[in-house]
Formats: C-alpha cells, structure tokens, sequence
C-alpha cells in the first residue's frame, strides 16, 4: 500500500494536525470507556421491552447527581490523560527559566538566556516520537544553515563597511553595512517562506530560521569587526541546541508518548467508533418499526415562511436533515465521527510505521490493520445512506415539501398519492419488524468481533471482571478472547446469509404473494409510455425489495470484513506475534522514502491528479491517467538540450507560484518593521525598544489567506494582552520571590497547555501567549539574575515589568498590523476564493475517481484485473490509484469546511457570500464520494474470488450473472463516461469561474433493471435474491439512482453559482414584459440566471 500524505493542509494553517493527534490520544489515554457506550441504544431482541424500562428507572432512581466538582471536570473534558499532557507542555519552559538562576549557565547564555525557554515553547516537546524527532532534525538543519549563512552575511556586511569608511573615521553607522544586512534578510525570510507554503513539515522549522535570521541581521549592523558577530552566532546556536536538548530530554522522559502510541490510541478509538455506529443503525433500523419515516421535520422558518422565495431558500438549505429523526441524527453523527477519525489514523500511520519501538505489531501489521477497517467504513457509510433514501423517495412522490430543481423527475411509476404514505409507511414498520431479530443478532456477533479483535491484537483495554461474572454469565456462546470465537462469528454470518430467503418471503407474504408467485416474480419489459397500475404497484414493490436487499448485503458486507480482522488477529496469535515484544526497526526503504518524501510532499491534492505510478514493465497498455501530467504548452522533452530547458523552466514558474507570492508578503512584512534597523535616525529606537519581537510575531503568524489574517490579528492581541495580565499576576502574587515566581510561571503555563490541546484551531494564538509570557517573565529573572548594567550592554535599556508587558503587547499589536496589511496588499488571497479553488479541485478528484471506478468494475467483470498480487497488474495499479485519490478526498473535504469557517471573518464589499450554495456543493460531492465508493465496494462480489465468501450459492448461476452483468457495464459505458466529463466540466467552471454550456446534457439514468431484462428475461426473478450478484446488484442500482439524483443537484447548484451561457428569451404577453438574461422579469418570477 502506498504511503499517504502527511498533511492535506497548505502551511500555514492554524491547526496542526499533530497537536489533535495528541489532543485525541491523550483524551482516550485516561478514559477507559468505550465509545460505543456514549450512544444509547436498545440491543435485546424484545425491541426493549418492558422490563428493560423498569429496570432503567430503578437505576435512575438509586444513581445520584453527580457533584459540582464532577459536573465541571466532564464538561472541561478533563481525564488523567490531558493532565499528564499539560504537565509535560509546561516542564520545557520552567527548566529553561529555573537552570539559567546558576551561576555557571548565565554567564554562559548571557543576554540571551530568556531565549531558550521561548525556544523550548516553540519546539513542542509534546508532539509524538516521530513528529517531534523529524520536526527536531529539521530544526537542527534549519539553525545550521541559518548560522552559516548569518555569519556569511555579517561577514559580508563588514567586508561593505571596511570598503565604504574613510581611513580614520569613527562613525559607527554604514549605510552599506545596513543595506547588505537588509538584502540578506530579505533574501533568507523570502526563500524559507517559500518554502514553508511549499512543505507543510518545514512550519517550526522556518520559524526557528526565521528568529535566527531576525536576530543575526537587525545586530549585525551594530559590529564593527567579524569577532562581535561570531560571538553572537555562537551564542544564538548554544542558546537554541540548548533549547532542543530540554525539549528532546521532555519527550524522551516525561510522560513518554510515541506516534505508535498516538495510533494505537486512535485504532482503539476506530474500534470502539465502528461499534457504536453499529449500535446506532440498529437503534435508527428500530425506530422505523414504529414511526413514519416519510415524515417532514420542518423547521421554525419552515412553518412561519409564507412566501415562496424564503421558502425555497429554506428548504435548500434544511433539505439534506428535513426529514431526520433523533436516531437518524445520531447515526449521522457517528458516522461522521468515524470518518473523520479514519482521516487522522491516514495521517498518522506513516509516522507510526517509521518510528522504533519496542513491541510486537510491525509496520506491515499497522497497514494491514488500517486496510481491513477501511474495509468495514465502506459498507457502513453505504448502510448509513438509508436516512437520505428515505428522503428522496418521499421527496420524489410528492410527500415532503422540497426544493425542486429542474432535474428533478421522478418516474410514473413514483407518483403517489397521500394516501398510499400510510400504507407504504404500514409495509416499511413490517419490514423492519422482520429484520429485527437477524439485525440484532448479527450486529451483536459483530460488536463482540471487533472486542475480539481489539482484545486480540492488545488495541483495547480488557474489561474489569465484576465479582461473580464468571459464575452468571457461562453460557454455550465462547466470548471475545476465546480461540473459538473466530468459528462462532463465522456461524453467525452465515446464518444471517442464509437466512436472506426466509425475510424475503415474509416480505412477499406481506405483499400477498404466495410461494410460487414470489418466484416468478420479476420485472415487466413494457416499452409503452403509459403504465397500468399492476406495473405502477410492481415498481414500488421492486424499489422495496431493492431495499432491503441494500441493507442485507451492507450489513453482511460488514460481517465479511469484520471477519476478516478477526482472521488477521487470530493469525497474528497463531505466527507468535503476540507473544512476546521485539525491537521493531524501520527498514532502509522505509527511511529512504521519509527522507525523500520531506521536501517531495505529496502534490497531486494540488494539482488535482492521480500520483504518477512508479516506472515499470509496459506489456500492459495503461491509460493517460496512469501518466504524469501533461504540460500543454510543451511536447515532452526528446534531445538533451529540451531535457535542460525543462530544469531551467522550473525557476520562473517556482517565481510565478501562490508559495513565492506568499514568501514575497512575508519578505516585505518583515522588512517593514525591520528597515527601522538600518537607517541612521531609528537604528538605536529599534535596539532600544526591542521591535525584533515584532518580526518574529510576524514569522510565526502570518497567514496566506484574508480571512485567517483578520482572526488571527484580533486573537493574537487579545492573547498578548492576558499574556501581560498574567505576566502582573505572577510577578507580584509572590512579592516578585524568584521560587515564587517561576513556581507560578509552571502553574500558568499548565493552565494554559489545556487550551493548546483542547483548541487547536487556535494553536498561534496560545503559541504567542505563552510565549509572551515566557519572555517577559524570563527576562526580568534574567536582569534580576545578571545585573541592569549586563543587561544593558547589548544596547537594550532595562524596563521593569510595568513598562515591560504593555511593550511587548504593542510589539505584538504592530506585527500583528503589519502582517494582516500584507496579507491584503497589493490583493488579497482570500478564504473565499480557496475554498472556491479547492471545490474545483474536489470536483476533479471525484471525477478521476469515478473514471478509475468504472474501469476497475469492467476488470473485474470480465476478469482481466490479472494477479493482485504483482505490483504492475491492472488490478493492483487501479487499486493503488483508487485508494490514493479516495485518501485524498477524504483529507480534502474537511479543509473545505475550514475554509468556510474562515470565510466568516472577511469583510464583505458588496454582495453576500453565497455561502449556502458552497455548502450544498460540499454536501453532494461527499454523497457522489461515497456512492461510489459503494458501487466499487458491491463490485467485489463479482471478482473472480468474491464467490467463495456467499454460500448456499451455486457457481455456474453466478458465472451468469457475472457474464451478463460484464455485457450491461459494457453498454452503460457512454453514461458513466458522461458522469465523468460533466464532473470535470463543473471542476473547470467553479475555478474558473466561467459559466456552464448551454442545454448542457446530463447522463441519463442507468436503467440498469430494463437493461438487464433485455439481455436475460428471468435474471430479476426473485427466485435469483440468494445469489450474491443480485445482491450486489440491487445496492448498485441503488447508489447509482442516487448518485446520478445528487448529481443532478450538484449541476444545478454549481449553474447557480457560476451561471450559463443562455442568451434565449420568452415575451411574456399577460404581462407585456420580456423575460431574459439581464433584462426586466414580470413581478414574482424569476428570471434567468447569466
């Protein structure tokens, strides 16, 4: 499997996906509580009945309100986790403040001691093993060359002023020695920034620089000989090796936290999440035995609108919840809880498979791990779809208020009448009581699975036994952890298989047919307009079977890859894995490619494209997707000069990039403040007032988009300003006692860890805090410590703490200015147009992702996928390519919502932001992804090994069924090929921002169902629902259907946003007015849109 990205994120982000790591793991650390147990449900198969209730008031009765001490720490989120991890962020700091009170360590640091615990800060001693040791030799690099080239500059400089001074002057400013100093600064913030955009790891990294380099330059205009700026460099690397020296012995020693702890932490988590997702669906399948899930939850606005324009507006945007009960919203929670901790384990595995560990699990171990609960995500977002089946069916048979669009068109046979909802609603509460049991019984043999898996492979913690458990609870059933269990889940998997039919007929019995009626029971192959109510009635029958057999083989589907941990971990036991712990080294591949994949991020989430595959053997025609992307102003290149023309041609487009832009602003920003530096007037008021602090506010907050600019601009002030109240409060609370002091300083900082950890969307805003903090406090102990006449000799006079906090809180305000102003000047790069940009960019991912679907489904049907188990097979390139842009749609997507979050700070000039129409845009790219990503799922069944995990299934019925099927993917070609152009076309117009085509033509519906009649007449008898292929073709119908409805929906918005080419118009004659584009419309109807 390839390695993901690190990152999806574009530096600099406010966020720092290793801190939520963190955050996440060390929330579970101290809670030993599933999270499964967090979502109610009712699991007996009475439904939950009567005694259950009585049995849950006495508990309510007997347990007593928790205290206010307890109340507060659960709603604070507290655990001995989050402790341990704000004790650990606020060690770093305090031993760089207590060691510099001996003798021996100040007068080595000097002037510059209170340097090294804001280094220590910034190092973040609390990232995981792996993160913090690849941050930290990045780190050592970054200050090693930034010395170099300090001293290069500063030697520099001299040489200028020894050039430029008459013999005999004593002028101790050089206008030559500044402007060197200057251009070097410009030059080294403007490449590492570039940088810094470029590379997501490099972000500590270039701040250190950036600090470094800050310092060096705006001092060395002051020395007169190489020596002066040698001491200082020298001073500067001891000051920060120091800082990283504390910082590594922290996350060696205390509270030790490793990256393989990190995703152990979240694979635990992952198990406990997949259970209660499974909980929760058949909590929401149960709740449809009794209430009408055609019913419209309607809004305030909803009820209260009366006009059709607010009302269209409020449908649109409550369309996707409009129908959701309590039990439909909770399983949509806990879906979406999964798939975003799915996007943190993706993130995180690579630097657990790096990393050196004493234990058991190796590095191929973690990835097959990661493989097969991949396997279970799949089936249980396709079964979570059935909330917004359920809408659309109401929706399309008239029974729920939505927003039309002009695609919408539902079949004769799916208009109904009022009174047919309560009979259909009377044959779903039938069904659903049929399933009731075989559901309960196979979700609670899958619940019990992954506890196995998890107790298997030492994921999850085994569970306290209470006293006399052992005694009550023997029973003919081998529980999780027992060698036997793995025999007894595959039991009852396929007991729910075979017991398909016996559901089947109930169903049948309940629509009234007998035995032999249900047998022959298929479509009809009328190709007349006009439907009789017979074919009206077998339509809606067949959508019901469909149905349910959507839900069956989902729910089976999971059984099948839960299963399949369960054989991975019992085998792990069987090959002695868990027996004992071992060393566990990265090998020289896997280092190779982390050394190379630091300054080669993966782009393609950029560039929108699949990753180039490796070189290989070509027997095997491949298509142009497989290739690297094509330049379309260059052939390739043939002779050796084209090859060097190629290298050369990177340098003006590295010039032209959106990186070298962002390094441009943060050069200028920069040198706004530090030209102050340079000239004669104001060298010695930049000395004296210490404005150096505000470039490295600058350096480390300075964002690339408006909209982060503005909240971090008001965040950071207001961060700055506590920073100085609590700087007050630490100084006298103590009578200003150095104990007491640094005491208070650990105890402030602890406090503050919590917020870091809990809130890192805001990780800058507490990064400058504390470090503020740090800095004032640390310097008035430094002054304390060395005497005012040491501290002064460096040119900066002393302040007192009073005058030394509201100082730094104007450095902070003015750097804070400064960047946001560069930040919207000479144009500003907002949230808006990003999030516009990386729409476009999710629009073509979905499309090479549906093009690489519909060729893996045609492998597999006509079994041409070759051995999956050669890298340079068909099968296994497609399956690389599929699983890297699905990775990358899932990392994609939540950026998305970051986006719009920003976008809320930006000021708005002129028209609104059309923010519900983006959302709704989001919303049915993430339905496509995922109906897809069901359809290549349910394709599976049909692969050449798929039959072996169906029994009661006979081969050569399933060979037809493959046969066919391979005719009908062959003959919806054109369609899917459609699907796949019109996703490119809207990727194109919402980046562009160009308008759609006219009477642009939508891919019409798939049909499979008349399409597979037409090759085999019986292939639909419902004598046929046993075989895996009708299965798996019932949920293919159905994901198609909705994903070709949801992309109807995603023309028409994506038409609202960038309009169409449509020059007709209509004469309104009653109202002797023309109706066209940009013209006057009669009043009340809308007209076109440009």
């Amino acid at each position: 499997m390839a390695e993901p990205p690190q990152s999806s994120e574009r530096i600099p982000r406010n966020e720092e996906p290793e801190v939520s790591s963190i955050r996440d793991a060390s929330d579970r650390l101290g809670d030993e509580k599933d999270i499964e147990t967090e979502i109610p449900t009712k699991l007996s198969s009475n439904g939950g009945g009567k005694s259950e209730k009585v049995d849950s008031g006495e508990a309510a009765e007997t347990e007593k309100k928790p205290g206010l001490a307890k109340r507060a720490w659960d709603a604070l989120g507290l655990n001995p986790g989050i402790l341990l991890m704000m004790f650990k962020g606020s060690v770093a700091p305090t031993i760089g403040v207590a060691f510099y009170q001996a003798h021996s360590v100040a007068s080595i640091y000097s002037t510059l001691g209170y340097l090294v615990p804001i280094i220590t800060v910034i190092s973040v001693p609390i990232m995981p093993r792996a993160k913090f040791f690849q941050t930290l030799i990045l780190n050592i690099i970054g200050i090693c060359i930034g010395s170099a080239i300090a001293m290069l500059g500063i030697w520099s400089s001299i040489k200028a002023q020894e050039h430029t001074t008459p013999a005999g002057s004593r002028q101790q400013y050089n206008s030559s020695q500044s402007a060197v100093c200057a251009i070097w600064l410009f030059a080294n913030i403007y490449f590492v920034n570039c940088m810094r955009a470029k590379v997501p790891a490099l972000q500590f990294p270039v701040i250190m620089y950036s600090i470094f380099t800050n310092v060096a330059f705006t001092f060395a205009p002051l020395f007169q000989t190489v020596v002066e700026g040698e001491a200082l460099i020298k001073r500067l690397l001891e000051g920060f090796l120091t800082a990283f020296a504390i910082a590594s012995a922290v996350n060696l020693f205390i509270v030790p936290m490793t990256s393989r702890n990190v995703l152990f932490k979240e694979l635990e988590g992952y198990i406990g999440a997949v259970r209660g997702t499974l909980k929760a669906q058949t909590a929401y399948l149960q709740s449809l035995e009794t209430s009408d899930m055609f019913t419209e939850t309607t809004t305030g606005d909803d009820k209260h609108s009366k006009d059709d324009k607010n009302r269209k507006k409020a449908g649109k945007k409550d369309n996707p919840i409009s129908t959701q009960t309590p039990q439909a919203k909770a399983l949509k929670g806990a879906i979406g809880g999964l798939k975003a901790l799915h996007g943190k384990v993706y993130g995180d595995l690579p630097f657990a498979k790096r990393e050196i560990a004493w234990g058991k699990l190796e590095a191929k171990d973690l990835d097959e791990i990661f493989v097969l609960l991949r396997a279970i995500l799949i089936p249980l977002v396709g079964l979570s779809t059935i909330t917004d089946i359920f809408e659309r069916i109401a929706e399309r048979r008239g029974w729920t208020h939505a927003a039309r669009t002009q695609h919408d068109e539902a079949e004769a046979w799916e208009h109904a009448e009022e009174e047919a909802k309560n009979e259909e609603k009377r044959v779903w509460n039938e069904i659903m009581k049929t399933l009731h049991e075989p559901f309960v019984v196979l979700v609670t043999a899958l619940d019990e699975g992954l506890e196995h898996a998890g107790l298997t492979l030492e994921l999850i913690t085994p569970p306290k036994k209470k006293k006399g458990e052992d005694e009550e609870s023997k029973s003919a059933d081998p529980k999780p952890g027992q060698p036997e269990f793995t025999k007894f889940l595959n039991t009852r998997t396929k007991d729910f298989y075979g017991g398909r039919g016996h559901t089947l007929k109930a169903w049948a019995k309940e629509k009234g047919l007998s035995a032999e009626q249900f047998d022959s029971f298929h479509g009809s192959t009328s190709g007349e307009n006009q439907l009789n109510p017979n074919e009206i009635q077998h339509g809606r029958d067949q959508q019901q079977l469909y149905l349910i057999l959507y839900m069956e083989f989902l729910l089976y589907s999971v059984g099948l890859a839960v299963a399949n941990l369960v054989k991975f971990a019992d085998k792990k036991v069987e090959d002695g894995v868990m027996k004992k712990n071992r060393l566990i080294l990265p090998g020289l591949r896997r280092l190779k490619k982390w050394i190379t994949s630091i300054g080669n991020e993966d782009s393609t989430i950029d560039t929108e494209s699949p990753d180039n595959l490796e070189a290989g053997s070509r027997n095997i025609y491949m298509g142009s997707g497989f290739n690297p992307k094509k330049d379309p102003e260059h052939l390739p290149p043939a002779t050796v000069w084209q090859h060097f023309g190629n290298g050369l041609r990177v340098i003006p487009r590295f010039l032209g990039s959106t990186e070298s832009a962002f390094g441009f602003r943060v050069a200028c920003a920069t040198l706004t403040i530090g030209i102050v530096a340079f000239l004669k007037e104001t060298q010695v008021f930049f000395i004296e007032q210490r404005l150096v602090w505000a470039m490295i506010i600058i350096a480390i907050g300075m964002t690339m988009t408006s909209g982060q600019s503005i909240f971090g601009f008001f965040t950071r002030i207001g961060g700055t300003a506590l920073s100085m109240v609590f700087s007050f409060v630490i100084w006298y609370i103590v009578d200003q006692k150095t104990p007491g002091v640094i005491v208070f300083l650990w105890f402030f900082i602890f406090l503050e860890m919590y917020f870091f950890l809990k809130f890192p969307r805001f990780i800058a805003v507490w990064l400058i805090c504390i470090v503020t903090q740090v800095l004032i406090i640390g310097y008035e102990l430094q002054v304390r410590k060395i005497g005012i006449v040491a501290a002064s000799a460096s040119g900066q006079p002393y302040y007192p703490i009073y005058e030394l906090a509201p100082y730094r809180l104007a450095c902070v305000a003015g750097g804070s200015f400064v960047a946001f102003i560069w930040t919207i000047f000479p144009y500003p790069i907002s949230d808006r147009s990003w999030l516009r940009r990386d729409l476009g960019s999710t629009l073509y991912l979905l499309a090479n992702y549906h093009a690489v679907i519909h060729s893996t489904i045609g492998a597999r049907m006509h079994n041409t996928e070759g051995d999956m188990d050669l890298k340079t097979s068909p099968g296994r390139r497609l399956k690389k390519v599929r699983h890297k842009i699905f990775g990358k749609l899932l990392m994609i997507l939540p950026s998305l919502q970051q986006h719009a979050d920003w976008e809320k700070w930006e000021l708005t000039i002129g028209g609104k932001f059309p923010r519900d129409t983006y959302e709704d845009i989001t919303i049915r790219a993430t339905n496509i992804m995922n109906y897809m990503s069901l359809i290549s799922y349910a394709a599976q069944s049909w692969s050449q090994d798929g039959g072996s995990a169906y029994p009661n299934t006979i081969p050569a019925a399933r060979r037809a069924w493959i046969d066919d099927l391979a005719l009908l993917v062959d003959k919806i070609g054109p369609t899917s090929h459609s699907v796949t152009s019109i996703l490119s076309l809207l990727s194109a117009s919402v980046k562009t921002g160009t308008a759609l085509p006219p009477y642009m033509q939508l891919p019409e519906p798939y049909n499979l169902t008349k399409r597979l009649q037409a090759l085999d007449k019986g292939i639909l008898d419902a004598r046929h629902v046993e075989e895996p292929g009708y299965s798996a073709y019932a949920v293919m119908q159905v994901a198609s259907a909705m994903m070709m409805d949801d992309l109807k929906r995603l023309v028409d918005s994506v038409k609202d946003l960038v309009g169409e080419t449509d020059f007709s118009f209509r004469v309104d004659v009653s109202d002797s007015s023309v109706d066209s584009t940009g013209s006057e419309t009669s009043e009340g109807r809308k007209g076109k849109r440009d």
